[in-house]
Order: structure tokens, then C-alpha cells, then sequence
């Protein structure tokens, strides 16, 4: 008797414990002993690839930097990459795996608007945080979206100091051509806004395909209207590509083009003609010796024989900082709740770019910058 209630009991134990360490793998999906799981849909492929090269670099620097120091209590940072093409269907169908079967702790840095409002919808429905988008698009910045961070400026605040700008130099008329798709027909709306309230005339607005298969027709219908400043509400090569075809085209106007394009992109595509074109920018410089952050990112860059630094770059670099610093306050302990919880108390200066969240905001950064090429392709103000 005593030896079958011996057995009963240990059986017992053995099975409290299997349900115990079911329990902890189903309520710590993407955390083990030795690493943290993340999910990126991105584009791999495609006429924005160069630019998610770009982000992909600086995060890259970052976390491998934590990873060579032992990474995060004891756990390294493995970032699961899949292209999507700047498909929303195939950034859902990412998530999905994402999700539902390569168990991520979380979504990192999706790249553009259309497949980040596709990780968002799924973020939303299954309670997985989405970190730091890239992308400004006010969709991820509405207040009742509970598991979206965002650490920089949207579009909104951007393309206003824009639209300030020009009215500020005396230009009363402007003209946009945007990307057909919910960034750009948002950006085109926040436009028209600031246009309105400053007092400058919008002549004239141009949808562009992401693959330039209507670029004749966008650059004709703008140029018609003879405008004093362009503002392009694209990202990446198309943005370049708007740019070079109206310059073609004999005409001239300023150019304003959004955070989202890489100043080597601009330089590479354009040549001496990308001087004067203003750039929105929304995180510090990649070159300034005055910030910790930036002297930071210079240093790993060098380190990584990196030689072309860009604000991209910069961007991935700040993100991931960002979270190894909300992975660090979510303690050994890691889970999901832990790690929004940790975000949502986070109030610092991350090398001098500060951030400000809480549970009720869950987007930080005010700050947007506008520059202007030179004839060097370095930057001025």
C-alpha cells in the first residue's frame, strides 16, 4: 500500500510539473533559457528593399552589439525576417507564422504603411506588441490602439513642417504626388490640412504606383500646373524616381520628400541633381559628434566597417535600442505583459532622443528636422 501511494504521489508530481512548464512555454511564446524570438515582415525584395536594408543594418548593429555582450539576462536577440514584398497580404500571411507558429515573443519594426496596418490588425486581435514601426502613418498612432509602440514623429507632424516651411520662404503654391495606397492617400489628406490652415495653394495632386508604371502620367498632370514646390509622399526608390522623371521633363520646383528615403538612395539616383531637395527628418543625425546616441552609433558602425551612414540606419539603431532597454526593465522573468508593461512606464533619454510613453500613450517623438542636400550629397540646414 505504502509503495502504491509512493508511486501515486510521485506520478503526481511529475505531472504537475509537465503542466506547470506547459503553462510557462504557452504563456512565454518566444523566450527561452538562451533567446528572444521577434518577427519582421519587410521588404527583402522589390523597389523598397534598399531602403529595409538600410533600417535592417542599424537594428542589426545594435543587437548584435547586446548579443556579443551576452545579450539581454542571459538571453540573445534572434530577429525572424520575412519578405513581404510591400504586400499587406503577404505581411498578414507573415504574422500569421509569426504568430501562430514560430510562437515571437513580439513584431519588430515592420516596414512600410500597408504591411504594418496588417501586423497591426493581427497585433490588436492576438495582444503581440508591434514595436516600432517603420513607418509615420497616424492609422498606428490612433489612442484606442492598445498594442502598437511608435518612438518617432508620423507623418502628420511631418509633412506640416513641410508645408510650414514653404509658406515660411514665400512659396504660396504646391503640388504632391503620393503612393496609391493608405500611406500615401493619408499623407495627401494631412497635406491639404496644413495647406489650408497656413495659407498655401495645392495646384495640384498626382496618385504614383509603387512600381512606377504610371510615372509619365503623374509627372504631366503636376507639371502642367507649373508648381513652386513638390512635396512627395512616397518612400524609397520611387520617391527618386519621381524626382529624376520631372527634372527630365524640364521643369523645376522644389522638392520636399519625406524621412522614409535614404539620403544615399537620393544621391546614388540623382547625382549633383539631388541638391536642394529638402528631407524631413525624424530621428538625430547619423553624424553629429554632439549626442551620445549618435557618437554611439558611429563608433559600431566604424566597427562594422559601415562607411555610408544614413538617418535609416539611424533609425533601426534607435529602435533596437529602445527595446533591449524595455527587455532589460521587463526583468529575467519575460513575457509579453512584462514587456508592455515595461514600455509603457518607459520616460528616458536614450543618448539624448528622449521618449515618452505611458498606458494611455503609446507613441513618443515630437521631433522632425528639415534638411537639404548639397551638391556633395552631405546635408544642410
Amino acid at each position: 500500500m505504502t509503495q502504491l501511494l509512493r508511486r501515486s504521489w510521485l506520478a503526481l508530481v511529475c505531472a504537475v510539473f509537465s503542466c506547470t512548464a506547459l503553462a510557462q512555454n504557452t504563456a512565454t511564446p518566444g523566450v527561452t533559457d538562451t533567446e528572444i524570438l521577434l518577427g519582421q515582415s519587410c521588404q527583402l525584395s522589390g523597389p523598397l528593399e534598399g531602403i529595409t536594408r538600410e533600417v535592417r543594418q542599424g537594428a542589426s548593429l545594435y543587437f548584435d552589439h547586446i548579443n556579443a555582450k551576452g545579450g539581454v539576462h542571459g538571453r540573445k536577440i534572434r530577429v525572424l525576417a520575412l519578405d513581404d514584398g510591400y504586400d499587406p497580404k503577404r505581411a498578414e500571411a507573415n504574422t500569421r507564422h509569426f504568430i501562430e507558429e514560430a510562437k515571437v515573443l513580439a513584431l519588430f519594426q515592420y516596414a512600410g504603411t500597408p504591411p504594418a496596418l496588417a501586423g497591426m490588425a493581427l497585433a490588436e486581435k492576438t495582444g503581440v506588441p508591434l514595436i516600432a514601426p517603420y513607418t509615420g502613418a497616424e492609422e498606428l498612432r490612433r489612442p484606442d490602439v492598445r498594442y502598437v509602440f511608435n518612438i518617432k514623429a508620423g507623418y502628420a507632424t511631418e509633412l506640416h513642417a513641410m508645408v510650414k516651411h514653404l509658406a515660411s520662404v514665400g512659396m504660396r503654391n504646391a503640388a504632391a504626388v503620393y503612393l496609391d495606397n493608405p500611406f500615401g492617400i493619408g499623407g495627401l489628406a494631412s497635406v491639404q490640412e496644413s495647406a489650408r490652415q497656413l495659407g498655401v495653394q495645392m495646384l495640384a495632386s498626382a496618385p504614383l504606383q509603387v512600381d512606377g508604371s504610371n510615372m509619365a502620367q503623374a509627372v504631366a498632370h503636376v507639371a502642367q500646373h507649373n508648381p513652386q514646390a513638390i512635396i512627395v509622399i512616397s518612400a524609397g526608390k520611387p520617391s527618386v524616381d519621381f524626382i529624376a522623371a520631372y527634372q527630365n521633363s524640364g521643369r523645376h520646383a522644389l522638392f520636399y520628400v519625406l524621412s522614409v528615403i535614404s539620403n544615399v538612395q537620393l544621391v546614388e539616383g540623382l547625382g549633383e541633381r539631388a541638391r536642394g531637395v529638402v528631407v524631413s527628418q525624424v530621428v538625430p543625425s547619423p553624424w553629429t559628434a554632439s549626442l551620445e546616441l549618435s557618437r554611439e552609433f558611429q563608433q559600431m558602425a566604424k566597427q562594422s566597417g559601415i562607411q555610408n551612414l544614413t538617418f535609416s540606419q539611424m533609425e533601426g539603431f534607435l529602435s533596437a535600442k529602445f527595446l533591449v532597454e524595455a527587455l532589460q526593465r521587463a526583468g529575467p522573468n519575460l513575457t509579453r505583459a512584462s514587456l508592455i508593461q515595461a514600455m509603457e512606464s518607459m520616460q528616458i533619454n536614450l543618448g539624448g532622443y528622449p521618449i515618452r510613453l505611458s498606458p494611455r500613450q503609446h507613441s513618443s517623438g515630437r521631433f522632425v528636422d528639415l534638411l537639404m542636400l548639397s551638391k556633395d550629397g552631405t546635408f544642410t540646414r
